[in-house]
């Protein structure tokens, strides 16, 4: 499987179902892979994509705690298959020599990803077949655009 490195250009609202999109982004394309997500990961990316820190720990900024007070790290995660229209993913965790992979949403391996550093790919293939184009209008550079995307832009997440 070839793997492409992807990074969150942002959230957006599906305007006709009324549900949060996480919007990749690789390096080298102009177009985006939306991935439908729950509001409750919607809430956790855009806090982490805002810097928002909370006084207690979240669900993914506790799980980053857990991964580190065993020894590990996320070393990144991988968007891997399709399925049914449900996208799955991987955490692969690294302690020492040892490398290990957890089976896991998207949207919650992207969450813990943007809290650990850590990158975030997506299978060549499925990337290439889902990736759709932003419609910025005729005269819009969409590099220019997708560099200023502004989360905040996308609708009231916080939680």
């Amino acid at each position: 499987m070839e793997l492409v490195e992807v990074s969150v250009s942002g959230i957006a609202l599906d305007q006709e179902r009324r549900h949060p999109v996480v919007l990749l982004k690789a390096e080298d394309e102009d177009e985006i892979l939306p991935i439908w997500i729950g509001t409750a990961e919607a809430t956790a990316i855009f806090a982490a994509l805002a810097g928002k820190a909370f006084e207690r720990p979240m669900t993914h900024d506790l799980l980053a705690i857990v991964v580190e007070v065993l020894g590990s790290a996320v070393e990144r995660i991988e968007i891997t298959g399709l399925h049914s229209d449900t996208y799955f993913a991987r955490i692969v965790l690294k302690r020492g020599e040892d490398v290990f992979y957890v089976d896991a949403r998207p949207s919650d391996s992207i969450a813990l990803a943007l809290r650990t550093d850590s990158a975030i790919f997506i299978d060549r293939e499925l990337f290439n077949t889902y990736k759709r184009s932003i419609d910025l209008g005729p005269d819009d550079d969409v590099r220019k655009r997708l560099k200023e995307l502004d989360p905040g832009n996308f609708g009231d997440f916080d939680a």
